[in-house]
């Protein structure tokens, strides 16, 4: 069985500088390799996990170094530099502070560290790395800082802004709290342990918000991710059925460009509690992005994911959501698809739903479509 993975790997976190993805790419396979030693089930050596410690850290320092001197290189402007070498030193700091406590008597700490290093490069990738991007090109095309900024602030999408702000108090305070559970005396247990809780619910927190989407509460793109491969190995180890569906809002990118993002962000909130009414206690609905939403239904044949997805679409249907000067009226393509045993991978469920979406939108949009329910016939 393959290991699981503490943080997957998406083209989400690609910054568009080929040397700076592959290292933040190389470091991902550093945390799994570490998150697996720490929670395999036959468990790992001591000298392993410090190995591994050791070899994320010294590639983290490295991936710094190299990123400090291209900014420096690329002409960012030297206030910018200034406070991504603070991240970096104080990112440094935290890890050798939680190993210290992990390599002791600490047994949750492990677990601490591991759920710090994954949220803390995602909120880093997706936060400072695309601002650092960004201002490399404003700094070759000759704007200023503030311009720079201000043009940054602009492009980026307001629910993405706010759930990277909110990872990054979240940061700050894991930060913050890991700094005090090492200063603490030792011998004060009941204060290491309270700290430690505290530690642990902000953690939970964090992961929380990091895999939430902000505009409708649903589970995002990477969270859909985790769950669809932990249910893809699953089904395989027991042979039970898996489907998904893939959902495109019909008519949503015309009602965005016409009245507005307010007016799409209220039709993606209906369409998204519209969704959860829909399916069953324990199908999971998450976004992916945009108008695209995925529902994941475990213990589920094709037949029946095809008879919840009329629902869902019968549901959906009866939407009217009011727009600018008008109304979206309720309509969704879904593509659905089940785990067969000539697929390798639970991303190939995905494309085989995907491909549903788009013979339903060739088939006039509103309805429900299969690439496995025609190959058969």
């Amino acid at each position: 069985m393959d290991a699981m993975q503490a943080f997957r790997w998406d083209t989400v976190f690609l910054t568009g500088l080929p040397t700076v993805d592959e290292q933040h790419h190389y470091l991902v396979d550093c945390i799994n390799q570490f998150g697996d030693a720490l929670m395999r089930p036959t468990g790992a050596s001591r000298a392993e996990v410090e190995s591994l410690f050791q070899e994320l850290k010294r590639y983290t320092l490295y991936h710094f170094q190299e990123e400090e001197a291209l900014m420096v290189q690329r002409g960012v402007y030297p206030s910018h530099i200034a406070r991504h070498r603070k991240e970096h030193a104080q990112f440094l700091q935290d890890i050798v502070d939680m190993h210290t406590r992990m390599m002791g008597d600490d047994r949750d700490g492990g677990h601490a560290l591991l759920s710090f290093l994954s949220n803390w490069l995602a909120y880093h990738i997706l936060g400072t790395d695309r601002l650092m991007t960004w201002l490399m090109q404003a700094a070759q095309d000759g704007k200023s800082a503030e311009e720079a900024l201000e043009a940054f602030k602009k492009t980026r999408d307001p629910a993405t802004a706010t759930l990277l702000q909110a990872m990054s108090q979240l940061v700050i305070q894991v930060s913050e709290r890991s700094r005090a559970l090492f200063n603490l005396n030792q011998t004060l247990e009941a204060r290491v342990a309270e700290r430690t809780q505290a530690l642990s619910d902000l953690n939970q927190r964090l992961e929380t918000i990091a895999m939430t989407d902000v505009l409708t509460g649903l589970p995002n793109r990477r969270q859909a991710m985790l769950v669809l491969e932990r249910e893809w190995q699953a089904a395989t180890q027991s042979g039970a059925p898996l489907a998904c569906m893939m959902i495109d809002a019909d008519g949503f990118k015309k009602i965005n460009d016409t009245c507005g993002h307010d007016a799409g962000d209220a039709v993606l909130r209906q369409l998204a509690h519209s969704l959860q009414e829909a399916v069953r206690n324990d199908d999971l609905v998450c976004r992916l992005g945009g108008d695209e939403f995925l529902i994941i239904c475990a213990h589920t044949p094709l037949e029946g994911a095809l008879r919840l997805a009329e629902k869902v679409r019968h549901e959906v249907d009866d939407l009217r959501v009011p727009a600018g000067s008008g109304t979206w009226t309720g309509s969704v393509s879904i593509g659905v698809a089940a785990r067969q045993s000539d697929m390798t991978n639970f991303e190939a469920l995905l494309k085989a739903a995907d491909e549903g979406v788009y013979v339903a939108k060739g088939r006039g949009r509103n309805c429900v479509s299969s690439v496995q329910s025609a190959k058969r016939g």
